[in-house]
């Protein structure tokens, strides 16, 4: 009996630990949502030669330059020695980070070419022993984010074309160094001896990002729990692979098309198509780059999740003086509307033709990105009696507002993004704008209107389907017999789909007038080579069934695909994979349901 009693109180202790633990990371994970946005920084030995090799401009990303331009694995390594940083200032760029209206700051501690920015007992290829710099990056970098009270994030990179020596494994699918490699049992042990170093020499990490490579389930879950036993309130993106992450990162500058809020997630966006620092590229002017990257900020808190822009400094430690102004325009605008993004909830809106919203307590956040050629704006479907409206800029003004339409002659349009406060009695109530039929019963569904829903999970980098099903909100459509008929242009040959509303199905085929032409998709952040359908041609019309609606009132028309798509780990079994049901891969102009 005294046994049994021992042992149930020492599982009763587990269990609650467990549960303690438990709550604990469900805490950090609602600070780490909380934040918004981040400063991401592209840093490494990659910036010395700058995009160019031999002459050469080279294409693709900066921080890739071994790899895209051949670079021998020695006559690359050589470039540490030449790597002299004296310009560097981590307290100027956490200070700028700040001002711009950033919680949170993450260094590539170590890329795909295994060069570290902090100080590694396991390696030589470092900032303390292969650079005439000898100081630790990643160290200054945590003293500035603890002075001006930022978090520290690390970036580390799963491949490493060090580690590999001089024969670094080559990628079947296009005979360069691979981005998609398997770990090798040794480079597993490496990894997780850095990842200790990392959790415990730099003082607390509210985010681990891992990029790329291929570990197996086993490896992706020694990774997260070796961050989460030194640190566990450290969040680990989705990208350690093998559905070991609390959050998922989107691919490069992407945002869901409506609010994700069953799982967290992060989208780093960046000026150019490169993260680390090339010379001779360069960025739209900055009237037109500084009210593109705020509007990526207000649409991705709108929808949910958190906004990692990068800048990739100079081989001396100096930002880009471009990227810097960009900074400081977002900051300009974070100055007066902060309160606009920053502890805000999703868009209670399906589509916001104007722009965006986000919430707070008893108040709408009206982004107006496009100004209204009649100077008004409609806030749709909001039911709740409304207190006062006024641009946040003047709130001591009130506007015009009557049945929903807000009038903004009074107001002084902001280049970036104008935002109007709407303050209702709680609690918030909004009804979907809905397509209705015809006198005649005939229901036209425009393509542009339709909500474009994703997939997303946390197997690999490829476990996100941004284009996955489509929605309409429809009222008023009565019970009955309907022949439905299609304007669309399909990107492949054959292409299977279903139809859904109120209780009935139509399954279909579609056929395409499309020839195969070579087109490039982004895998994580790799380029990969496929032939795809050309759909540029004609519309097509084609009458796709009829479709037998069981109950009357308001409905969702739903258009999804004909077969799930799998979510694999590897990229042998993404390949073998039949990608036309990767994405709708269907471009709509009306989906239209004439009654019998």
């Amino acid at each position: 009996m005294k046994r049994i009693t021992v042992f149930a109180l020492l599982l009763g202790a587990l269990l609650q630990s467990s549960l303690v633990a438990g709550e604990s990371r469900s805490k950090a994970l609602e600070e780490w949502s909380a934040m918004k946005f981040g400063l991401f920084i592209h840093w490494g030995i990659y910036s010395i030669p700058a995009g160019v090799w031999d002459g050469k401009q080279i294409e693709k990303l900066g921080e890739q330059i071994q790899r895209h331009a051949k670079i021998p694995h020695d006559e690359y390594a050589a470039l540490a020695a030449q790597f002299n940083p004296v310009n560097f200032d981590a307290d100027e760029i956490v200070a700028l980070a700040k001002k711009a209206g950033m919680r949170y700051v993450v260094l590539t501690a170590k890329h795909h070419d295994g060069f570290c920015m902090f100080e590694s007992e396991h390696t030589d290829f470092d900032i303390m022993d292969a650079t005439p710099y000898k100081k630790d990056i990643l160290k200054q970098l945590a003293d500035a984010c603890r002075k001006h009270g930022l978090k520290l994030g690390v970036y580390y990179s799963t491949p490493d074309w060090r580690f590999t020596g001089p024969y670094p494994e080559i990628n079947p699918h296009d005979g360069k160094i691979s981005v998609f490699g398997k770990v090798s049992k040794a480079n597993e042990d490496f990894q997780v001896a850095q990842l200790k170093e990392l959790m415990s020499n730099y003082g607390d990490i509210v985010e681990l990002f891992f990029d790329m490579g291929e570990p197996t389930p086993e490896q992706s879950k020694r990774f997260a729990d070796t961050v989460r036993d030194l640190q566990p309130s450290c969040m680990i993106n989705g990208r350690v692979m093998n559905n070991q992450g609390d959050f998922i990162t989107m691919p490069d500058n992407h945002m869901p098309d409506v609010p994700l809020t069953e799982i967290p997630w992060e989208s780093p966006g960046t000026f150019y198509h490169t993260w680390g620092y090339k010379s001779w590229v360069k960025g739209d002017p900055l009237e037109k780059q500084v009210p593109a990257q705020i509007q990526k900020l207000v649409t991705i808190a709108a929808r949910g999740g958190n906004f990692l822009l990068n800048i990739g400094p100079m081989s001396d430690g100096s930002v880009v003086p471009y990227e810097r102004d960009v900074l400081n325009g977002i900051a300009e605008w974070t100055a007066k509307y902060g309160e606009s993004v920053f502890g805000t909830g999703v868009t209670p809106f399906a589509k916001s033709p104007w722009g965006e919203c986000t919430t707070g307590e008893g108040k709408l956040y009206l982004h107006v990105f496009d100004w209204p050629e009649g100077g008004k704006i409609e806030v749709p479907g909001l039911q709740n009696p409304v207190t006062a409206v006024y641009a946040l800029s003047n709130p001591d003004r009130n506007l015009r507002y009557s049945k929903g339409v807000i009038s903004l002659k009074e107001v002084e349009r902001d280049p970036s993004d104008t935002v109007i406060v709407v303050e209702y009695e709680e609690p918030l109530s909004v009804e979907r704008i809905r397509s209705e039929p015809k006198v005649n019963g005939t229901l036209v569904l425009k393509g542009e209107e339709a909500i474009h829903h994703g997939k997303y999970g946390r197997e690999s980098y490829r476990s996100i389907l941004a284009d996955y099903y489509r929605t309409w909100d429809v009222g008023s459509l009565a019970a009955g017999t309907y022949d439905v008929s299609l304007v669309y242009k399909l990107k492949a040959k054959e292409k299977d789909f279903m139809l859904e509303v109120a209780g009935g199905e139509l399954s279909f085929s579609l056929k395409g007038k499309a020839d195969k032409v070579e087109s490039f998709i982004m895998d994580g952040n790799e380029e990969i080579s496929e032939l795809a359908d050309d759909a540029s041609g004609k519309w097509q019309r084609a009458t796709i069934g009829t479709i037998n609606v069981l109950e009357s009132g308001n409905a969702t028309v739903t258009l999804r695909q004909g077969q799930e798509f799998e979510f694999k780990a590897t990229l042998d079994e993404f390949k073998k994979q039949d990608t036309t049901y990767r994405s709708m891969k269907l471009d709509v102009k009306a989906l239209v349901f004439s009654k019998k």
